[in-house]
């Protein structure tokens, strides 16, 4: 329901989820300074770092702060949601985008069509990497988070979701853009496995935080990825993109502005984040190649997609 009570000055917002759910609660963030410019913002969050230096945000807290309740929710407008449980989100047709449901799903009346991602870089963060703008670099992500459910501590993170791109295709993929003069950037965590010939400065893997990933991001020439969180990283700054999906669906989770390419095949895309309701499907390696259709693109297809997404970026 809508505010009513003009003695509430304050909203106080959990979230919780990836990074890259919470790169998409900077729009609803957006939404809500907006329509209530007179109520101050208190955010309490897995990830704080992603709302630093956001001036729409009076107070950015981790969710470990000390007196978190007594101190900081206690007499404000508290609200706690998770928008994936939405049913605009599961419908087969007319989906929603996860920030277009956002505002009703933390109880308020009106979906936010008008959405758009926010980072704020410092003007150090801005010119970090400032030097690679020279190069021909692209950043490349092929395998999402571990999706709950899944031990978090595993050794070495298995492919455990549909949406991660297989490494023989992406192998391919990095090998075409080595062939036409572009160095790959591999974004990864510590426990996913390397792609042969990839620069190895992921995150965080070399110790480098997600906001300067972000910033050596808006220097490079283009990313190429999936549905994880440097794509939502990048669209808040509208940069050039080829994202392949299979398990989410680009309505729920993507972004389709003039410098994206996103790329699927006919009925691969489902909607299973794999959070609070998890698909145990989306757990294990695969079994069967031939089964994965949705990633059987052959080496002309991809030659095709890059050299259209090179294009893109001229």
């Amino acid at each position: 329901m809508e505010v009513t009570m003009e003695s509430e000055k304050e909203f106080c917002f959990e979230f919780s989820g990836g990074i890259g759910k919470h790169i998409m609660f900077t729009s609803f963030i957006k939404w809500v300074n907006e329509k209530f410019p007179d109520r101050k913002i208190t955010v309490i969050s897995a990830y704080p770092e992603v709302f630093d230096y956001n001036p729409r945000i009076h107070r950015n807290l981790p969710m470990q702060q000390a007196y978190l309740f007594e101190d900081y929710i206690k007499g404000k407008d508290y609200r706690k949601a998770d928008p994936y449980l939405r049913h605009e989100f599961f419908q087969d047709k007319d989906k929603m985008h996860f920030n277009e449901v956002c505002p009703v799903a933390f109880g308020f009346e009106d979906y936010n069509m008008m959405h758009h991602n926010e980072i704020f870089l410092t003007k150090g963060e801005r010119i970090e990497f400032i030097e690679l703008e020279k190069k021909k670099v692209i950043t490349l992500q092929a395998y999402g988070g571990i999706p709950a459910g899944h031990p978090i501590n595993i050794r070495e993170k298995v492919d455990c979701s549909d949406r991660d791109i297989p490494l023989p295709m992406a192998m391919k993929i990095v090998g075409i853009l080595a062939s036409k003069g572009y160095e790959v950037i591999q974004i990864r965590g510590p426990t996913e496995p390397i792609i042969p010939g990839t620069t190895q400065i992921g995150v965080p893997n070399m110790g480098m935080p997600f906001r300067n990933a972000m910033s050596m991001g808006i220097h490079c020439k283009g990313h190429i990825g999936i549905d994880s969180s440097y794509m939502h990283a990048m669209a808040a700054f509208e940069r050039p993109q080829m994202i392949f999906w299979a398990q989410t669906h680009v309505d729920n989770l993507g972004y389709k502005y003039p410098k994206v390419k996103n790329i699927w095949r006919e009925g691969s895309m489902k909607c299973m984040p794999n959070l609070s309701m998890p698909d145990r499907k989306g757990f294990y390696p695969r079994t069967d190649p031939e089964i994965d259709t949705h990633w059987n693109y052959t080496d002309e297809e991809l030659e095709k997609y890059i050299d259209e997404f090179i294009s893109l970026i001229k």
